[in-house]
């Protein structure tokens, strides 16, 4: 340790070594530079893009000719509910109804409620058997 004593400075020295207002001062002046160059800039590229356009020659007609079309729009449903309340309407019609198919054939549509009672009355009908296959051919060795 040193025999030396260490001086004592009071609060109000350390005080004036920062200056505080120099320093706001200064961060003020940065801040006041940004800005004007943001301007700047802004300003800057505003005339470029003025002469840009005043540069520009004028468009063919034949590209306002062929400029895209607006798509026509969807063909939504005004009453879905009512929509689906017929549609629910219809398919019970053809599910509950009799009607020829093909009246040449013999063919007739008839309501599923039927259906299901002559299918309990009759049972399924039985598919043909299937036809009986030949022999096998033998298999023959790989052998010569």
């Amino acid at each position: 340790m040193s025999d030396h004593p260490r001086p004592q400075h009071a609060p109000a020295e350390f005080d004036s070594e920062i200056h505080v207002k120099a320093i706001f001062g200064v961060l003020a002046g940065l801040a006041l530079l940004v800005a004007l160059a943001f301007g700047g800039m802004i300003a800057f590229s505003g005339f470029l893009k003025s002469r840009s356009i005043a540069r520009d020659p004028e468009p063919l007609p034949l590209a306002a000719a062929n400029a895209p079309r607006p798509r026509p729009r969807a063909a939504l449903q005004a009453d879905p509910t009512a929509d689906m309340t017929k549609f629910a309407r219809e398919e019970e019609a053809a599910v509950s109804s009799y009607a020829w198919v093909d009246r040449a054939a013999g063919v007739a549509q008839i309501p599923v409620s039927r259906a299901v009672e002559i299918v309990a009355e009759r049972g399924l009908p039985v598919p043909p058997p299937l036809p009986e296959a030949g022999p096998a051919p033998a298999a023959t060795g790989g052998s010569k």
